[in-house]
């Protein structure tokens, strides 16, 4: 079961996809990319990527952390894109958020590599490599926005 949270802020869009997800801070004091249901695809790719996603987790693959980010309507009235706050009002209520993975290259490019335990594991992120770091650990790290990794 995947953990209910509610947005507290909305950051900015990432211009990446056809889904148009945004950067979401959380009330947990996480940050998230949110693909939101308002989304031309739908919630039916929301729920193909929330099973493919735990799937892969369940086979020991380095997944970021999959929650369900409670969006309320208003959060993007301050966004200036009339796009972006059409969606938003658009998506109240649930969306699939996914852990943003700090530190990466860039927020438009994908990455493979390894940072040791100590520095914070996969691209700087500690509660989405605390399940792969430390003895034994393999030593890649697949982490982006764009997708489950």
């Amino acid at each position: 079961m995947l953990e209910e949270i509610a947005a507290t802020r909305y950051v900015l869009p990432l211009r990446e996809g056809g889904s148009l997800p945004g950067l979401v801070e959380a009330e947990d004091c996480g940050m998230y990319v949110v693909k939101f249901v308002g989304a031309g695809q739908g919630r039916k790719t929301l729920v193909a990527e929330v099973i493919a996603g735990e799937l892969a987790r369940r086979l020991g693959l380095p997944v970021p952390v999959l929650a369900l980010v409670r969006v309320d309507a208003v959060i993007g009235r301050g966004e200036p894109d009339p796009e972006v706050q059409e969606l938003i009002k658009a998506s109240g209520g649930l969306n699939l958020g996914v852990d943003f993975l700090r530190g990466r290259w860039g927020l438009t490019r994908w990455c493979l590599r390894w940072t040791p335990s100590w520095r914070g594991g996969c691209c700087g992120s500690t509660r989405s490599s605390a399940m792969w770091t430390g003895p034994g650990a393999t030593p890649t790290c697949w982490c982006g926005t764009g997708g489950l990794f």
